[in-house]
C-alpha cells in the first residue's frame, strides 16, 4: 500500500537506505505498468480481465501516486529531505547518533542498546560494548532511572562485565531489587561462559 499510494511516510528503509528505498517505490509503479502490458499481450485464458478495467485501475493508482508524491514533497520538513536520496541505513543513523551523543547522555545511548538490536550488530562490539564495560560499575553505584531490571535483561551477555555476571549468578539477580526477573540456570551458566548466548 505504501508503494502504490506513494505514502512514503509509511516507509521502513532500515536495510536499504533512503535512496534505494525510493528506487524500489518507483520500480513498483513501473513494474505495474509492465505487468498490465504483459498480461494484456500474452494472457489468453477465458477469465482474462478486460484491459480497459486494468488501465482504469492503473490510471487511478498512478494519479494517487503522483498526487501523494507532490503533496508529500511540499509539506515535508526540508531538513529531512536528504534521507530520501542518501545511502545511509538505520544502522548508520544509529551509529552516528551514538557517536554524536554527549558523554553524559547515557540514557540516550542506553535506548540504542536495547531497542532494535539488529541496527547495531555491525558496530556494537566496536562502540557499545566498550561503553557498557567501562561504565557498568558506575551505573550500579549511581542507579540511573533507565538502569532497570528490564534494561539489564535485554543487554547482550557479553556486554556485561564478567564480575557482574558472576554476582548476578550468585545472588540470583540484583540484591537491591529482590523482585527482579531471574535469569534461568541454563542462561546463568552461559553467561559465565563469556556470553555464549546473546539476547
Amino acid at each position: 500500500m505504501g508503494d502504490f499510494t506513494m505514502l512514503i511516510h509509511l516507509r521502513g528503509p532500515c536495510e536499504l537506505g533512503g535512496c534505494w528505498f525510493l528506487v524500489t517505490v518507483v520500480y513498483s509503479m513501473a513494474g505495474s505498468v509492465g505487468s498490465v502490458y504483459l498480461y494484456s499481450a500474452y494472457y489468453e485464458e477465458d477469465d482474462k480481465v478486460d484491459i480497459e478495467t486494468l488501465q482504469t485501475v492503473l490510471g487511478v493508482l498512478g494519479a494517487v501516486w503522483v498526487s501523494s508524491a507532490m503533496v508529500f514533497t511540499l509539506v515535508i520538513n526540508r531538513s529531512h529531505l536528504h534521507t530520501f536520496y542518501n545511502f545511509g541505513t538505520a544502522s548508520d543513523y544509529r551509529r552516528k547518533c551514538f557517536v554524536n551523543a554527549r558523554e553524559d547522555q547515557d540514557d540516550v545511548k542506553s535506548k540504542m542498546l536495547t531497542s532494535h538490536p539488529d541496527t547495531y550488530r555491525s558496530w556494537g562490539d566496536e562502540l557499545l560494548k566498550p561503553w557498557t564495560l567501562k561504565n557498568w560499575d558506575r551505573w550500579e553505584e549511581e542507579k540511573p532511572a533507565w538502569f532497570t531490571d528490564t534494561w539489564i535483561d535485554n543487554v547482550p551477555n557479553n556486554y556485561i562485565p564478567y564480575d557482574w555476571r558472576v554476582k548476578y549468578n550468585k545472588t540470583k539477580g540484583r540484591v537491591e531489587n529482590p523482585q527482579m526477573r531471574r535469569r534461568s540456570s541454563v542462561q546463568q551458566v552461559k553467561m559465565l561462559m563469556g556470553g555464549v548466548e546473546e539476547k
